[in-house]
């Protein structure tokens, strides 16, 4: 079994990928890495030379989803899955993001990016049920990339503007 700080940095640098060539591919303020660190999770700078800290998190509907889609669980199934769970468990998440960014020192702005690993669950979801997503207003922006259906494509939306 991995190292469960070695899997959080993979994952973290996987969101981190696909967020930067998602941000970059639609907005003219390009953005580059500068420092990976815990608190938060990366620094960021764009063209101007400002810098912005993101914060990193995934999103699951459940531990048991979780462990599945990590491998560590021994089963096949996760047994039947409803939306209203799974706009809970952001919610949950958004909330526990926003306690933890109120501890941070940072003298630039903070952004949150949520990475939606859930297989059944997708962007649809999250923009259908808009109304009912927590927007934690201390975050310049969190940004929500996710798949949708069988489309295989990574998309990306800012929930604190939808």
């Amino acid at each position: 079994m991995k190292n469960h700080s070695d899997e959080k940095y993979a994952l973290e640098n996987a969101a981190l990928g696909i967020f930067l060539n998602l941000f970059n591919l639609n907005h003219k303020d390009q953005l580059k890495l500068v420092e990976k660190r815990e608190s938060p999770d990366f620094v960021l700078e764009n063209l101007k030379g400002e810098l912005l800290g993101l914060e990193v998190a995934h999103l699951f509907y459940d531990s048991e989803e979780a462990k599945m889609i990590l491998g560590r669980s021994n089963n096949d199934l996760h047994g039947i899955e409803i939306y209203e769970n799974f706009i809970s468990a952001l919610n949950h998440l958004l909330k526990q993001k926003e306690k933890k960014i109120l501890k941070y020192e940072n003298t630039y702005p903070t952004a949150l990016l949520i990475r939606n690993a859930s297989p059944i669950f997708g962007m649809s979801c999250l923009l259908r049920n808009k109304n009912l997503i927590y927007k934690p207003r201390v975050y310049n922006n969190v940004w929500f990339v996710s798949k949708d259906g069988n489309y295989n494509d990574w998309l990306m939306t800012d929930i604190l503007k939808v």
